[in-house]
């Protein structure tokens, strides 16, 4: 009973340290840098997905979601080179409101394994103002500890600046 005891102890302390989670994984706008977009020109945009999970979650599913007037066009995403003897793939899904959606469709725990990485190529349409952010969310496998989902922004412009005339501001005080 006593060596029971130990054994359920050690494995108390031990489980915290085994759980799987997605903390540390990331997407970020490699090429071209934010401040090199063109606006109103079509442009392929080169992301990292980089799971740092060190703890063995595996993502599954990628969302990279435009500002407002971007226009998605094709998009891939592969291991080229990174991982040797995996092959590319893709797991696009048609775009849903200026974003790019990327899941894991197969059955299995994920794509993107731990502590690897992976590109994402998209090709978009430059709007003519450009401001704001390009926001990017990552999914787990969604087992063992929490957190299993991270998100995150790529800021690639100023925020529009509303014009004032003297006589809105005339107005403010009447």
């Amino acid at each position: 009973m006593k060596n029971l005891l130990i054994v359920l102890a050690i494995l108390a302390l031990a489980v915290p340290t085994f759980a799987r989670e997605i903390e540390g994984a990331y997407v970020d706008l490699v090429s071209p840098a934010a401040d090199e977009l063109v606006p109103g020109e079509t442009m392929t945009l080169q992301f990292i997905v980089q799971n740092d999970s060190q703890d063995a979650e595996w993502i599954t599913d990628v969302h990279i979601a435009f500002p407002d007037g971007f226009v998605l066009h094709q998009s891939t995403m592969a291991y080229d080179d990174i991982v040797p003897g995996r092959p590319s793939w893709d797991m696009y899904v048609p775009p849903v409101d200026h974003t790019a959606i990327y899941e894991d469709n197969n059955g299995g725990y994920g794509e993107v394994w731990d502590i690897e990485m992976t590109y994402v190529y998209i090709d978009v349409t430059v709007p003519d103002q450009l401001y704001g952010c390009i926001y990017w969310s990552l999914w787990g496998d969604e087992w063992g500890g929490e957190p299993h989902w991270v998100c995150g922004c790529i800021d690639i412009g100023f925020s529009p600046v509303e014009t004032v005339t003297w006589g809105a501001i005339k107005a403010m005080y009447n």
